[in-house]
């Protein structure tokens, strides 16, 4: 019938298309090497190749930078760096738009031999494929992204750590075309790194940036490279709670002491040596997180002081109680001596009821009949009962001097007793303002010297 041989007819032309295009798809892949091979093309040959140098063009996305270690003095990055150059060769006409090929097609093509010079490791993503961009341009241009974190190695100078800005950079260089094959350069120069505004760093916070076209000359020869440098600003805010705010209360608690009673020995003893040893905890904390390098850094600038203030404070009452033990055995041995020579001197010279020394002070002592009488061989005691008479004239009147001059002598012992104790306390007395005042000082020089009010290193 007519109408089933035009259904044949149709489903014959139908089979015959699509073993065309399966045909035409199973030869698409041979097709570009053909391409390429016809154009004459070597992936192992640079554009240009016996000719100028290829000017690669870079730019920058920064992802994120963390892990920044002050021990190991370097710091991880994560960044979107893309390439431009052009390869005449790859030029294509019939189109004014540009090819979005796979990323595995960089194994086909000739590509910039970049690495990072100053990486200590570093790695594609490779997740779920790899992270590479390949953007083809009918004039031949070539955009080649790629996505890489690195862990750079940053020299820092900790000299005014924590309060420190460290310059880190990132380069990128061809490691094996000289400057005569190719050269390196920022696209647009600080304008081609983007993403630095909006990076969230936890102790640092992002400053200038800049970008630098260079040359690094080796032995085998002068190579182009590029750099990113910036700057990273610590915030302190970590440090101040962390470290100063407890170092500075155990240097008020250690002036304590200074108000406690100088004969109270264990509560001061115990007082001075808790703060030392709890300083000496703290040092030994701080410094367990820090490199161990040959320069002093700011924040042992301010704990070795801490550590001195507290032991100062201990050492001030070491001072208090050795002067105030030298001043009572001074005293007592005084007053020793002085009872010592009036009791010779009563001996020798004995009129009616008293001894009377007018030219040494020390024997100011006035005896009555009782203290003669307890005299240690007698003899005073029997020249008194000897002179009857003349004593009961004398008895009421010497009486009344007697104790006049007994009521002296408690006054003058209560006297230098309190002499004694106030020049020990007089220590204490100008330890509590000198001591504060001392480390006013010091914090203020030390904040002054150390910080740096460009950068606001508490905002």
């Amino acid at each position: 019938m007519p109408w089933k041989s035009s259904v044949r007819w149709r489903e014959s032309a139908g089979l015959i298309l699509l073993f065309g295009v399966l045909q035409t798809c199973s030869q698409g892949a041979p097709t570009l090497e053909s391409l390429l091979v016809s154009r004459g093309y070597d992936r192992f040959l640079r554009p240009s190749f016996g000719g100028p140098p290829v000017q690669v063009d870079m730019s920058m996305t920064i992802s994120s930078i963390d892990q920044i270690s002050e021990v190991n003095m370097d710091y991880t990055i994560t960044v979107f760096l893309r390439q431009y150059w052009r390869d005449e060769r790859l030029a294509f006409a019939g189109s004014n738009h540009s090819l979005s090929l796979d990323g595995r097609l960089a194994e086909k093509l000739w590509v910039p031999d970049t690495f990072i010079p100053n990486a200590k490791e570093s790695f594609l993503h490779k997740v779920t494929v790899d992270n590479k961009l390949i953007r083809l341009f009918p004039d031949g241009g070539i955009l080649y992204g790629m996505r890489i974190t690195a862990k750079a190695e940053c020299n820092m100078d900790l000299e005014k750590y924590p309060m420190d800005s460290q310059n880190c950079t990132l380069g990128f260089e061809s490691y094996g075309y000289k400057t005569e094959d190719i050269r390196f350069r920022w696209k647009a120069g600080n304008d081609s790194i983007y993403g630095v505004e909006s990076l969230q760093l936890q102790q640092f916070k992002i400053g200038a940036y800049n970008v630098i076209n260079g040359m690094a000359t080796y032995e085998s020869g002068d190579y182009s490279n590029v750099k990113f440098c910036f700057l990273l600003h610590r915030q302190a805010f970590y440090f101040i709670f962390q470290t100063y705010i407890p170092s500075i209360l155990l240097v008020v608690l250690s002036w304590v002491g200074f108000w406690i009673n100088a004969e109270a020995v264990p509560a001061r003893v115990a007082l001075g040596i808790t703060t030392v040893l709890t300083m000496t905890t703290l040092i030994g904390g701080a410094r367990a997180t820090m490199p161990k390098i040959s320069y002093i850094k700011a924040i042992d600038v301010y704990l070795i002081t801490c550590f001195l203030f507290t032991f100062a404070a201990l050492v001030e009452y070491a001072a208090v109680n050795f002067r105030s033990s030298v001043k009572k055995m001074k005293e007592a041995k005084r007053k020793l001596a002085a009872e010592k020579k009036c009791r010779n001197k009563m001996k020798a010279n004995v009129t009616g009821l008293h001894c009377v020394d007018e030219k040494d002070n020390n024997c100011d002592k006035s005896h009555t009949i009782l203290d003669i009488d307890m005299a240690d061989d007698g003899t005073v005691g029997q020249a008194a009962r000897s002179d009857g008479q003349k004593l009961r004239r004398t008895t009421s009147k010497k009486i009344g001097v007697t104790f006049a001059n007994g009521v002296r002598h408690l006054v003058r012992s209560v006297s230098q007793v309190q002499m004694v104790r106030a020049d020990v306390t007089s220590i204490d007395r100008y330890s509590r303002w000198g001591f504060p005042l001392c480390f006013l000082l010091f914090n203020l020089s030390y904040f002054l010297h150390y910080t740096e009010p460009w950068h606001g290193w508490l905002t």
